[in-house]
């Protein structure tokens, strides 16, 4: 299944330029920027330990913003690399002083660009924000032995039935997860569907989209989980 899904992406692949121009037209792309997707990056990458964020649109990177600002104090941690899908969300992050944090396009989840993304940036340890499932990317973590954290994790019951239809290729990608942190039982109840172990149900982290905001217990709660479980791995 893993060898039909790389095929699908190649094929998409040799199309991928008018896409590009397309979205670039209709202002969705970043004209200089659109060649991080093609891991082309931007950034420098720091010496030291790098802890990676990410998130597919506006939504997702506002409900990490207070996990951003807790690890921008964390002398441990040299860099913060968040990545996003939307041309949207990158414009959201300039609105936050940051020091430590930058921004760059998720990859194309092909096998080359996702080795090659993991190969410059090494990041120490990885989150992904709710929906976002990525075959190829979750492997190549797994075979660089780097942590996955499956944040606030959200799976719909249409998402949910179709994975169940490829239940083997569905617990072959989230087994490569280290810990799952579901934001409803609908969720949770799915992973436990087809047998994944490391789960634990700490709430709805989009309750503290606004970072000034009393966070809360919720968020408490979360905060005391996430240091306990990702310190010692980064």
């Amino acid at each position: 299944m893993f060898f039909f899904y790389q095929l699908i992406v190649s094929l998409l692949l040799l199309i991928s330029p008018l896409i590009i121009i397309f979205r670039i037209f209709k202002k969705k792309e970043d004209k200089k920027r659109f060649k991080e997707k093609f891991v082309f990056p931007t950034r420098a990458k720091k010496k030291g330990k790098l802890i990676w964020f990410h998130g597919a649109s506006v939504g997702e990177i506002l409900s990490i913003i207070p996990l951003i600002k807790n690890y921008e104090k964390n002398k441990l941690i040299s860099q913060i690399l968040i990545t996003s899908s939307t041309l949207s969300s990158s414009k959201v992050l300039r609105k936050f002083n940051f020091k430590k944090t930058i921004h760059q396009f998720y990859p194309i989840d092909h096998i080359f660009f996702t080795k090659k993304f993991i190969n410059f940036w090494k990041p120490n340890f990885a989150l992904f924000v709710e929906s976002e499932i990525w075959p190829s990317m979750f492997s190549e973590l797994k075979n660089k032995k780097i942590p996955l954290v499956l944040l606030n994790a959200r799976l719909t019951l249409k998402t949910q039935n179709k994975w169940m239809k490829i239940k083997n290729f569905a617990k072959s990608i989230f087994d490569k997860v280290t810990i799952v942190y579901p934001q409803n039982r609908e969720t949770k109840t799915f992973l436990k569907k087809i047998k994944l172990k490391n789960i634990k149900l700490i709430g709805n982290l989009k309750f503290t989209e606004d970072p000034n905001e009393n966070l809360g217990a919720i968020n408490s709660k979360l905060k005391y989980e996430f240091t306990k479980k990702s310190m010692g791995c980064i």
